[in-house]
């Protein structure tokens, strides 16, 4: 947060932990051995500041960026400069096949029906194509009905608090009856196994996809329309938007804008993405063999080393948004190309045009703008990242992406009705709709709301169970998610008196739920915390042993076998979370 702004003051951008001036010079919080060398204050405070994120132009970051850029391709220059010719190539077919298929080619399945081979095959692959998927009905009617009456009457108390006035949908509360409730519902926990069972892990991976943790996020809350003078202030329910008003409403200095969560300028550090190799093929021009399902290199990724506000700090393997409301198109939007996509956002700033654009954004001129021919890699690369800014998601925009046509190419969801969940890859670029601003908040009937809430899908890994150690401290005093609170304070405060607490946790969704919020150990038979398995035999060999602890869930019983690399991220996970068993010798 900006020194000296208040909690509850809204401004146009979510708030920094440091100035934007600050963070135009700021190198990062760690920095790799022999990679990009730490400069002196002197030396760094000779670029020019960031004064500006967005406008016609991309910005011009520290010049160490453009070292950054020249060691990401160095020796693979011409394998680039022909990769980027297949990928604008692949791209316009991608493009058109996306328009045509639109909302059609999101795959869905029903939470009744993730038993059924047949069907979680077919959906499985079209998930793999285009990276985003609906479990319809996941939570009952009668669930979400009760979340979002509570809500209302938790909201009506909480007045004072506001919405951000960049996105006036989206609350700053982080522990209302929606979303602790949503966060334990044992379907929801499995739905998120089933998704994160969909990417490609190996026995040596140091992550446990079957048993996921909570991450806390934001609220979407929009009203009936009807004004209140003590209200908060919400937008309110409306139609849904056309492309047309989509577009209108999109407009600005750098045209259409999307957004790609999980980190910005770190997909191209040294000290974030790259520390592990995640995009490599692209960068050495090979980007037909990258496989955006691979979680072997992102495990220990560090997804935010600007402390950006809200920017994600775990490993999530999908970004979710679960409907509590009917939520109809135009409200959420995405570009549903996982691999071409990403490839493309991420070359995008090694290449510039040889001619500029035309002012029409059609006929043969933009034609000629857009072939490969008109594009040449950068002898000498600039600092220019389009769309990424320390401390801010990465910005896709019609300007700076033309490739993408996200005119096009961004397609609305289906409608979801109350329980259905939607699941995205991590590396999608897309837009939720706030819809118009300035009416109050509703009480009363739950037709009077529209209010879904993110819950992403994070698998347990040794950095995942650190964050859930300050984040169950952050549930405990009532603070925002750690990734919210830039103070570290919490300032903004949910009482204990009207927010969910460890009971009503445990009554949604039993030991499973408290797991997942770290107020319980996970067990796993034979193992001791900070000793090897006392009984080799129990542990079946040296390749797996047995888990327990998963309560009720029927994707994890007593009798399934982990591997040893997935117990030792249980046991150290039981230690970061629960030091005092250990040390007493309790089996955690």
């Amino acid at each position: 947060m900006v020194p000296g702004q208040s909690a509850t003051t809204t401004t146009s951008m979510p708030s920094l932990k440091s100035s934007p001036k600050e963070m135009s010079s700021l190198p990062p919080k760690s920095q790799t051995n022999g990679s990009t060398p730490i400069t002196s204050n002197s030396a760094v405070n000779k670029d020019p500041p960031v004064l500006s994120f967005w406008g016609p132009e991309p910005i011009a970051l520290p010049s160490r960026f453009a070292r950054i850029k020249r060691n990401l391709i160095r020796g693979h220059e011409a394998e680039l400069e022909a990769s980027w010719a297949r990928l604008i190539t692949a791209l316009r077919k991608e493009v058109s096949s996306i328009e045509d298929l639109g909302a059609h080619l999101i795959p869905s399945i029903e939470f009744g029906d993730l038993d059924d081979s047949v069907q979680t095959a077919r959906f499985g692959h079209d998930l793999r194509r285009y990276g985003v998927g609906v479990i319809r009905k996941v939570v009952p009617r009668a669930d979400t009905d009760i979340a979002v009456r509570e809500t209302v009457d938790y909201l009506d108390s909480k007045r004072h608090i506001k919405a951000l006035q960049h996105d006036p949908a989206c609350f700053d509360f982080f522990w209302t009856p929606a979303q602790v409730r949503s966060r334990a519902h044992p379907n929801v926990l499995s739905a998120q196994r089933f998704m994160m069972s969909l990417w490609e892990t190996s026995p040596d991976d140091q992550l446990v996809t079957r048993l996921p943790i909570t991450y806390v996020d934001r609220i979407r809350v929009h009203g009936n329309g009807e004004s209140q003078s003590d209200g908060l202030n919400v937008p309110p329910l409306e139609p849904p938007q056309s492309a047309d008003d989509w577009i209108q409403a999109l407009q600005s200095s750098a045209g259409i804008t999307a957004q790609v969560d999980n980190g910005s300028l770190e997909r191209w550090e040294p000290d974030g993405y790259q520390h592990a190799g995640t995009y490599n093929h692209i960068f050495h021009g090979q980007w037909e063999e990258y496989d955006p399902w691979k979680c072997t290199s992102r495990t220990s990724v560090t997804t935010d080393l600007y402390n950006g506000y809200g920017a994600c700090t775990i490993f999530r393997m999908f970004q979710g948004i679960l409907a509590l409301s009917t939520v109809e198109p135009g409200m959420v939007r995405l570009l549903p190309s996982p691999k071409l996509a990403t490839a493309y956002y991420l070359l995008r700033p090694f290449f510039t045009a040889k001619n500029p654009p035309p002012e029409t954004r059609s006929g043969p001129e933009w034609e000629a703008y857009l072939s490969p021919d008109n594009w040449k890699l950068q002898q000498e690369p600039d600092s220019i990242i389009h769309g990424a800014v320390p401390g801010h998601a990465q910005r896709i925009t019609e300007t700076w992406h033309p490739h993408l046509h996200l005119r096009d190419s961004m397609i609305t969801l289906p409608t979801l009705q109350p329980g259905d969940y939607i699941l995205w890859h991590p590396d999608l670029p897309y837009h939720l709709s706030s819809n118009n601003y300035g009416l109050k908040t509703p009480s009363g009937s739950n037709s009077e709301v529209s209010m879904l809430v993110y819950v992403p899908a994070a698998p347990l890994t040794q950095t995942n169970a650190l964050y859930l150690a300050r984040q169950r401290k952050a549930f405990q005093r009532g603070h925002p998610g750690p990734d919210f609170d830039s103070t570290g304070r919490g300032i903004i405060e949910e009482d204990a008196e009207t927010r969910p607490g460890e009971k009503e946790i445990a009554e949604v969704g039993g030991p499973a739920s408290l797991q997942a919020m770290g107020l319980a150990p996970w067990e796993v038979a034979g193992t001791r915390s900070g000793t090897p398995p006392l009984d080799r035999q129990k542990s079946k060999g040296d390749e797996d042993v047995e888990m327990d602890g998963d309560g009720d869930s029927k994707s994890l019983a007593s009798s399934s076998s982990i591997s040893r690399a997935e117990a030792e991220v249980v046991r150290l996970a039981n230690i970061i979370l629960f030091p005092d068993r250990s040390m007493l010798g309790y089996s955690v």
